[in-house]
């Protein structure tokens, strides 16, 4: 063996992939996901009104998006919230974002929230941001809710060893 080997970037890699995507991590990250998704769609439908007017029904933007009934869509939300965002946020975040659980999830999430804004919602026919602060807002918050809530529940490389 190699002297060189433990300190290969291909190495070093696969550890990190090891560690980050544990069982236990995984089954974290879909419980956080979850629980995110569900805050994040029970914020449109409960607290935007309060904040804008209106409820924001995100299933309904993307079953438009998709050309399908409301209720695909919110699977598709809950799909995307639920598995690809947390083992992107293993894969990504999870070990290379500095501080507690609940701010690297929130870092994590606001690239994320940038491109629903800037090219998901253009594709749905909403606009950049919705073509309103407020609206855009609120989706802000709600995608903070859900990175904040997936960090607590996911936790830091040292709080799972």
């Amino acid at each position: 063996m190699s002297i060189l080997k433990p300190y290969s970037i291909t190495h070093l890699g696969h550890r990190m992939f090891k560690e980050n995507v544990s069982t236990s991590n995984v089954v974290k990250a879909l419980i956080g996901g979850f629980l995110g998704t569900l805050a994040f769609t029970l914020m449109g439908k409960f607290i935007a009104p309060h904040l804008i007017g209106h409820s924001m029904n995100v299933a309904a933007i993307i079953a438009h998006m998709l050309g399908t009934s409301d209720s695909v869509g919110l699977m598709m939300h809950f799909v995307v919230g639920t598995i690809v965002f947390p083992i992107a946020y293993l894969l990504i975040g999870y070990s290379r974002l500095p501080g507690s659980g609940w701010l690297r999830g929130l870092v994590f999430l606001i690239p994320i929230y940038l491109g629903a804004m800037i090219v998901v919602m253009p594709m749905a026919g909403k606009g950049i941001f919705f073509h309103s602060v407020p609206m855009s807002m609120v989706a802000l918050m709600g995608h903070m809710v859900y990175g904040i809530i997936l960090g607590l529940v996911v936790g830091t490389p040292k709080d799972n060893k």
